[in-house]
Formats: C-alpha cells, structure tokens, sequence
C-alpha cells in the first residue's frame, strides 16, 4: 500500500467526531498525530487555540519565492451512530477505505499531508505551503474564522473536500435558526380549555412548504436553488398536556450571491405575510449559524493554475459548483481566494457505510505535490 493510504487507514481510526454531536470527542487525538507525523518529517508545525480542548494544526514548509499557498481541510466528522461497517476500525476492499471521516474529509488531509512530506524529501519548493488542519467545520466554522483572526494570509487556498478530484468554484451558503409557537397548557381530557402550539405549528410547517417551493423557482447555473429545510422538532411537556411550546429548527441554503442574513429576514417576511399565521404568536429567533456562500470566476488565476497543475499530472477536471457549504467562503470572504478540490464524493459523505476510493487518493497527493512544487 501507497503511505498516502496507510496514512489515511491511521487518520480514520483516531474518531474526531464533533462535539456538537452526542458523544463527540472532539479534534484533540488527531491533532497530536497529525503534529507529531509532521514534526517527524522535518515540518514546521503551530498549535492555533480555538476552544477548550480544540485546535487548529498549521503545518509549514517555506519555500525559495515571495508566493504563499494554503491547503485547508478540517479534522472533524460527522457522527459514527447508525453506521453499518465499524467507524474507527478502517477496512479496505475493492480499493476502497471504510470508515467515519474516510471521505469527509480525512482523504483530502491525508493526501495534503503526505504530499507535504514527499515535497519537503526532495529539498526547498519554489513557494511556501502552509497546510491548515481544522477544527470545527461540520458544525460552526469556527477553525477557519479563527485561521484567518489569527492572521492567515495566502495568494490564493485549495480547500480539501470531497469533490471526486473536480475543481469546484462555487458552493451554497448556510443560514440556520429556530421557529416556535406558544399556546396555553390544560389538561388533554379537555383540550378546548388550553390552545395546542404544535397545532399551531402545523400550520407553519404547511407555510414552510410553500416557502420551499418558492425558493425552488430560482436558479444558479452552478449549484441550482435555494432551499428551506426543517431538521428538527420539539414540542409539549407531558402525554396529558395540552402543549403550551413547539419549536423547530430550519436550514436555509443561500445561493452564492445571497446574503444569509438578508435571507433569513425574507423568510421572516413571508411568515408574517401569510393571513393564517397571524394571530398564532409565531416567534422567528436569531440565526444560530451564519455562512454565506462561495463563488470565483472560471478565469481566476487559482483556477487557471489548478487546471494546468490537474492535466500535467494526467487529470482533465470539470469546473463546478455544489449544493453544500465549506470553509472556502470563510477564507474567501477574508481575503484567500479559495476552490474545493479532492478525492471522494459528497455522495459518500455521511453515509452509514463512507468510504474513499484510494486511487483517488493518492491522485490527489500528485496534484498538491506538483503544486506546491512547480516552477513559474
């Protein structure tokens, strides 16, 4: 096996599932793996505080010229619970790595990773490549806003997602936040006597719907419309209550050139527009995430040379956009201009049996090798 897949089969078996998860460990174990393979082959590598047992791993290599190149990629996963293979325990069949995070995204640090190694065995590049490790990006962003507050600054970022080795250019933003509805509690054997909130907000997810298919009448060439999610729901306080509280979560994806915040407020607007929700004391709370979408011409010089670097190593990639959000807006939005670029799919991503294919991989390690190492 190729060290870029040992690698990986390392990587997936230290869980970095995300804290806001139930039984989330957080980034630390993988952190101290990743800084201690680095440091090993001769690496520069920083520790970045994000929060109490968090943080970022920047690992250098400084190079002969005056450019700086970010890879970007983050450590956390999504959940192991409901997965049908063993999470931590990586198996390859078929060419193929199992396990929580092989695709999402520890593919794309371990080609980035390995890469940076192979690179620095064969003397000084011709530019300085800072990788970024992250904490955070499976639920608030918080590794990439705190890259940037503690000063990051690039000509231009690849960020490490699964992209099945495309190049993508534009991505959806993200705005998240809650809707609740009161009533008044009473006794369930006489309910006319109390006023039932998840009935009420029956009548505001039948408006959410409609608001949906609103949404879907517009379109962005690269990553389609606008959508409005429901993701979860509570309500009531006992089996014989009358309930006097039901609340839901909704996500709300934005289109690159939308301003989440701006978006939040629409849906807003339409709650209060519609003639049946009136007088249900329908409350709209603050956004709990804020994340706006990504986009860079076609034309733009981190394009432009990820194409050349793709085909000189035998890649011929699309140019795309995708429907989920990233880091890339993030460090677009402070100065880096950003693409996605791995291996794997997105539609690997999450699923109760993810896996990568390790071709891909070890494609992928070539690509960020022959960046980091050509000559202009």
């Amino acid at each position: 096996m190729e060290p870029v897949g040992r690698l990986l089969q390392d990587l997936v078996a230290i869980p970095s599932v995300n804290p806001c998860f139930a039984n989330g460990t957080g980034e630390l174990q993988l952190a101290n793996f990743i800084s201690d393979y680095a440091r090993r082959a001769g690496l520069e590598v920083h520790r970045q505080f994000v929060s109490e047992g968090r943080e970022n791993v920047l690992i250098g290599l400084v190079g002969r010229g005056q450019e700086t190149v970010l890879w970007e990629t983050h450590m956390d996963t999504v959940t192991a619970e409901g997965m049908s293979i063993p999470p931590f325990d990586p198996q390859i069949r078929d060419g193929k790595l199992f396990g929580r995070g092989a695709c999402d995204a520890k593919a794309s640090l371990a080609a980035m990773l390995q890469a940076l190694v192979e690179v620095a065995q064969r003397g000084t590049p011709p530019r300085t490549v800072w990788l970024a490790a992250v904490v955070d990006e499976e639920n608030g962003f918080h590794g990439a806003r705190q890259l940037l507050a503690g000063g990051m600054r690039a000509d231009f970022g690849i960020v490490g997602e699964p992209t099945e080795l495309q190049l993508v250019i534009a991505h959806k933003g993200t705005v998240r936040g809650s809707i609740s509805t009161r009533g008044r509690s009473a006794h369930s054997s006489q309910p006319d006597k109390g006023i039932n909130a998840i009935l009420r907000m029956a009548k505001v997810l039948a408006a959410l719907e409609r608001y949906d298919l609103e949404l879907r009448m517009r379109f962005h060439p690269l990553v389609g419309s606008p959508t409005l999610t429901v993701t979860m729901i509570e309500g009531g306080r006992g089996l014989n209550l009358v309930p006097d509280f039901c609340q839901v979560k909704v996500d709300r994806r934005t289109l690159p050139d939308e301003d989440p915040l701006a978006a939040w407020d629409e849906l807003k607007r339409f709650l209060q527009s519609q003639p049946e929700l009136l007088e249900l004391e329908v409350e709209v709370g603050e956004p709990d995430l804020v994340n706006a979408g990504m986009a860079i011409s076609p034309n733009a010089p981190v394009v432009q040379r990820m194409l050349a670097v793709c085909q000189r190593v035998g890649l011929n990639p699309s140019v795309i956009g995708v429907h989920y959000s990233s880091d890339a807006s993030v460090l677009s939005q402070g100065g880096i201009p950003c693409l996605l670029f791995g291996p794997g799919s997105i539609h690997q991503a999450h699923t109760p049996d993810e896996w990568v294919d390790l071709e891909q991989v070890l494609a992928a390690q070539k690509v960020f090798e022959a960046l980091a190492e050509e000559e202009l």
